[in-house]
C-alpha cells in the first residue's frame, strides 16, 4: 500500500499536534518501552513534587535514560536503512508544501 505525500504529512502533522499538546511524548517516543516508562515515571514524580528534577543526580539519571532511548531507536531493527542514514547525516529543516 503506497501513501500519497499528503497522507504522509497528515500523519506526521497529527503526531506533531499531539506532541505539542502533551510534551511528554517528546521524551517518551522511541524504540524501547521500558526506558520510556522509566522516563515517564521520573517525570511524573517530579511534576507531582515528590522528587526534584533539577537535582544533579536526577538530571544525570534522566540524561542517561534519554540517551538509552535514542540509542534504542537508532539501532532498532524496525528502523529502516534510509532513516538510519538520515540520522547519521543530518541536514537543516526544509519547508515542504504537502498540497502538491
Amino acid at each position: 500500500m503506497t501513501r500519497s505525500k499528503a497522507e504522509f504529512y497528515q500523519q506526521a502533522s497529527l503526531s506533531q499536534k499531539l506532541s505539542h499538546k502533551d510534551n511528554h511524548f517528546q521524551m517518551l517516543a522511541g524504540a524501547d518501552r521500558q526506558i520510556s516508562k522509566s522516563i515517564g515515571f521520573f517525570l511524573t514524580l517530579g511534576e507531582l513534587g515528590y522528587i526534584d528534577l533539577n537535582d544533579p543526580n536526577m538530571k544525570l539519571t534522566l540524561a542517561l535514560l534519554d540517551i538509552q532511548r535514542k540509542a534504542a531507536f537508532a539501532t532498532s531493527e524496525k528502523v529502516n536503512e534510509i532513516t538510519k542514514m538520515g540520522l547519521m547525516m543530518p541536514k537543516g529543516d526544509d519547508i515542504v508544501d504537502a498540497s502538491t
